[in-house]
């Protein structure tokens, strides 16, 4: 039995031996079958890691080419494919152009006084400026920063007759009696042949009882002086109108940096007595007459040919509107003020409200005025004084600099005779002071306010905060209130209208080749053109009647709400 075992278990380790291969050389040589490729330590880590920049070229060269293979091979597709994007551009403008084209939303009160009724008529009927259309220009019109810009940057355009007007100007330094600071006023005077002055007069600008045609006083806005495009536009529609124009720098600003300011008082939006110091130097040189009227009557002094009308933009609109409201609070007005008008007013100062990033460019202005007066701003030792500066330049935002100026910030007190003061407490004070809807109830001659609805300065505040300001607008007869829906803040670049020349001919308006130009230029000189209409109406009819022809119209009662 065991020779049996071991006989079958040598059997099956032979039959065992049998099965395997034997190992020659041909198996020895490796084969793509046999053969199993370890890569090393390193490579396995490295093919772990993703490969995103790899992706990430091969899908951008995916693109490039895909792009460069799309583009145009000749000019002449070229070619299509820009007129294909400019019309492109252009329908989408034409579009926007119709959507903001319209008439401007009014708002006065008409019944309490009738001579805002007659006004509001004259500039109502068909094609008057309250009546048409404001048709914003392409691609500047239409968008409120862009024509905001151009109102600063851009030449004054016009129509081919204004740019035939040739006018003399003057520049003058008259001296403040309140504490010695010079105003630059940058005069603009029509250069005609007969009823007016001629080239001869310029010199005489100064003198007493010599101006004989009505005088448009325009104040520019903050951080701006008289060579802005804007205050070049208003006086050239002024002096193609016949009437003299003169812009009011406010201290230290000026456009060629030759006049530096003489004190260390700034200009701000709450101070009036530049411009009532400068009202009063100016009435005493309108032409006057006396005339008899009735046998038992003494005679009375008249302007002849028009007063004095007060044009501000946007800090000087507050100033503007702030300085009627006082004086004619108090009966203090002078009689030459025949009206005035306000463009871009806030009515409501809060430097602190506004928003990124016209807070900083602001405060980028008022800095750079400071640098431009250091020399003499460095001559008050007065340590608070000193450091109010530094924390000035060295403020981020306008509200920041308002309230690290503040206990220095020239001021005026709101009643007779108006002596000028310094300091506020704060900011908030300061800008509360200056606020000119305080006063704007009270003004006793036609003011005329105008506003676009895309300004960011003027309706950047609540909706709430922009109805109560008009109401305040509304309690007054004398102002008439007007909104457009585009304009930005003192742009109102218009498509310019066909005009007819003196043989009838239709010519449109010089547009960007010559300037671009402004509805709000022709509404404000239409308004003070329907002003003197009912002026001369109402003499007139008084001289018809007999009476004396005082320019004194019967003003309606208003409720002091300070």
């Amino acid at each position: 039995m065991t020779d049996m075992a071991d006989t079958a278990a040598g059997n099956a380790a032979e039959s065992n031996r049998q099965d395997k291969p034997k190992l020659t050389d041909d198996t020895l040589v490796p084969t793509s079958s046999n053969l199993a490729v370890v890569p090393p330590p390193a490579s396995r880590r490295n093919d772990n890691k993703p490969q995103r920049p790899s992706l990430l070229r091969r899908q951008s060269s995916l693109l490039l080419t895909h792009i460069q293979s799309s583009l145009p091979a000749t000019p002449t597709t070229w070619a299509l494919l820009s007129l294909a994007v400019s019309s492109a551009l252009l329908q989408h403008e034409l579009r926007l152009q119709r959507s903001l084209s319209a008439p401007p939303d009014v708002f006065c009160n008409l019944v309490q006084n009738k001579r805002m009724s007659r006004l509001y008529d004259k500039l109502s009927r068909e094609g008057g400026v309250f009546s048409r259309s404001v048709v914003p220009s392409l691609f500047v019109g239409t968008r409120g920063v862009v024509s905001s810009i151009a109102a600063y940057a851009l030449k004054p355009g016009g129509t081919r007759n204004q740019n035939k007007i040739k006018v003399n100007r003057v520049r003058e330094v008259m001296t403040m009696g309140a504490d010695g600071a010079k105003i630059l006023l940058d005069w603009e005077i029509p250069n005609t042949t007969s009823d007016g002055f001629k080239s001869s007069h310029c010199g005489e600008i100064g003198k007493i009882n010599t101006i004989s045609r009505p005088v448009v006083l325009l104040v520019h806005g903050m951080n701006n002086d008289s060579s802005f495009g804007y205050i070049r536009s208003m006086m050239k529609t002024a002096t193609s109108r016949g009437w003299v124009a003169v812009c009011m720098n406010l201290r230290g600003q000026d456009g060629m940096g030759k006049l530096k300011n003489s004190t260390p008082r700034g200009y701000n939006a709450g101070f009036t007595g530049d411009l009532r110091g400068v009202i009063l130097q100016l009435e005493k040189r309108l032409l006057k007459r006396s005339r008899q009227s009735g046998e038992n009557k003494a005679g009375t002094d008249e302007y002849i040919g028009g007063p004095i009308y007060l044009i501000g933009y946007s800090l000087g609109a507050n100033i503007v509107t702030k300085y009627l409201g006082e004086e004619s609070l108090h009966g203090t007005l002078p009689s030459c003020i025949g009206g005035g008008a306000a463009l871009g007013n806030p009515l409501h100062i809060a430097s602190n409200s506004i928003r990124f990033p016209w807070n900083m460019i602001l405060a980028m202005g008022v800095k750079r005025s400071i640098l431009q007066n250091f020399p003499v701003y460095s001559q008050h030792r007065e340590r608070g004084f000193q450091n109010a500066m530094k924390k000035a330049m060295l403020s981020r935002t306008i509200g920041q600099l308002d309230d690290a100026c503040a206990p220095y910030i020239l001021r005026n007190e709101p009643y007779p005779p108006y002596a000028p003061r310094v300091g506020y407490r704060n900011g908030k004070e300061y800008w509360h002071d200056s606020s000119s809807h305080r006063y704007v109830g009270h003004v006793s001659v036609p003011l005329l306010k105008i506003a676009a609805k895309d300004d960011f300065l003027v309706f950047g505040k609540s909706p709430f905060i922009c109805s109560v300001l008009l109401n305040h607008c509304l309690e007054n007869p004398n102002v008439v209130v007007v909104k457009t829906r585009c304009g930005g803040h003192l742009g109102w670049q218009e498509s310019p209208p066909l005009t007819r020349d003196a043989d009838g001919k239709e010519h449109p308006s010089t547009w960007f080749g010559g300037g671009i130009g402004s509805w709000s230029d022709v509404a404000v000189a239409d308004f003070i053109e329907a002003l003197l209409e009912a002026r001369n109406e109402d003499h007139s009819k008084e001289e018809k009647e007999g009476k004396n022809g005082r320019n004194a119209a019967v003003l309606p009662k208003l409720v002091s709400k300070l």
